[in-house]
């Protein structure tokens, strides 16, 4: 009876555990998912230049942690803001997406708004998922 309680309080420790890493697991796997579907389709159906979306990427990768690593950090100091916070990234994010446009020529691809939108999106959905577990992490707490 004694090694079935144990084994509970095992299991439950063992599934808060998974529970507190999901997101950040979760969030990581669909990022490089979205990454190898996009660049599957660019290379291999559209027969298009890869550096184009490597570049991408890239900056995308380099956004999305940066705002991941100030939404933690804006979680800690002012966790009433974080919400607010994410909205003013999100514009932050779109600002500096249109700016970086005219650097990759994205002009030059074919269909190019689907191309760069739909990432665009998913990862601000991400971020946005990010952030609510967040918020519903500390109002259980």
């Amino acid at each position: 009876m004694r090694s079935v309680k144990i084994n509970l309080i095992e299991t439950e420790v063992e599934n808060k555990f998974i529970m507190k890493l999901n997101p950040n697991i979760l969030v990581t796997v669909l990022f490089f998912l979205t990454f190898l579907i996009h660049f599957s389709l660019w290379k291999f159906v559209f027969h298009l230049d890869e550096i184009i979306i490597v570049k991408f990427y890239l900056f995308l990768s380099v956004m999305f942690m940066l705002m991941i690593t100030m939404i933690v950090l804006i979680n800690r100091v002012v966790p009433e803001f974080l919400g607010l916070s994410v909205i003013g990234l999100i514009l932050l994010k779109f600002g500096l997406m249109y700016l970086i446009r005219k650097k990759l020529n994205f002009e030059v691809i074919p269909g190019y708004k689907f191309h760069f939108i739909i990432p665009y999106f998913v990862l601000t959905t991400l971020l946005t998922y990010y952030a609510i577990k967040l918020i519903n992490h500390d109002k259980k707490q």
